[in-house]
């Protein structure tokens, strides 16, 4: 039953591929906080919301797929306008917002200064630091999923201007993110890597295969979860079914389950059948 709740949420996850890990890392409590917290890719925004960086990001994106398909003129000029497009959107954006933005990050500096005082551990303080925190993420959710959604059109538009013939050729061009370089160990990576791990460590544990390092890893997956809401810690999440689960998975690895009914079993017997030690003769 573990198996088909790992199988379960992998399968979930690779069908709807949307982010899950921000969200959770994001809101971690404890001392480990500040770890998990940053493995969020861009947690605030700030590459995002940063005007130049974001229009030298784009304007490298149409040399790379022009590269990519190998863009004629007429395809190059019709790159070069799309992108003139998406820099007036992002900029009237930006400008229409100006206010909230420059709002936004005064709130991320009075975040960041409370967060180097100690006794802002005070209870009596946790409430104004709460506050602080939901007006930031409002302002967030505001500001930085629009520019999101232009990153995205821009990438299916310049996509777009390929033939079927370099569709098929070179397939498509992510656009990337900014600020992220290469297999950088953050969210995003996580959100692509998750999903296959919990089909795998799922079906692993579902026939009995290779039960023990599949239950192993299970458990040092729920138990970095665990870890990420400190259960002492100011508002942190219940983590008593990752707590059961993961206690169950030492249990399965420490008794070998897949060898007692399971492929482990199956397997185990052949090696036993051909790989048995010769005994030597009697002196």
């Amino acid at each position: 039953m573990i198996g088909v709740h790992f199988l379960g949420e992998g399968l979930t996850k690779l069908e709807e591929r949307k982010p899950f890990s921000a969200a959770f890392f994001s809101n971690a409590k404890g001392p480990l906080a500040p770890f998990y917290q940053g493995l969020v890719w861009d947690a605030d925004g700030e590459y995002r919301l940063d005007v130049e960086a974001t229009l030298a990001a784009w304007n490298a994106y149409v040399d790379q797929i022009a590269i990519h398909y190998g863009f004629d003129e007429k395809q190059l000029k019709q790159a070069d306008q799309a992108v003139k497009r998406y820099e007036g959107r992002l900029k009237q954006f930006v400008s229409t917002n100006a206010e909230a933005i420059d709002e936004y990050y005064r709130w991320l500096d009075r975040r960041a200064h409370n967060a180097q005082q100690p006794e802002r551990q005070l209870a009596s303080l946790q409430k104004h630091d709460a506050r602080i925190a939901a007006e930031t993420r409002k302002l967030y959710a505001q500001l930085v999923p629009p520019i999101d959604a232009l990153w995205k059109d821009l990438e299916n538009d310049l996509n777009a201007i390929a033939t079927d013939e370099q569709w098929q050729r070179h397939g498509r061009l992510p656009i990337g993110k900014p600020g992220r370089q290469g297999l950088t160990l953050d969210t995003e990576l996580l959100d692509a890597f998750m999903p296959w791990f919990n089909t795998v460590i799922g079906a692993c544990l579902i026939l009995g295969l290779f039960t023990r390092p599949a239950a192993l890893l299970g458990a040092a997956f729920l138990a970095s979860v665990c870890l990420s809401q400190w259960p002492t810690a100011p508002g942190a999440a219940p983590i008593y079914y990752q707590a059961v689960e993961m206690v169950a998975l030492v249990v399965l690895a420490a008794t070998g389950a897949g060898r007692i009914l399971g492929m482990d079993f199956l397997f185990g017997g052949l090696k036993a059948m051909c790989c048995t030690p010769k005994r030597s003769g009697a002196i």
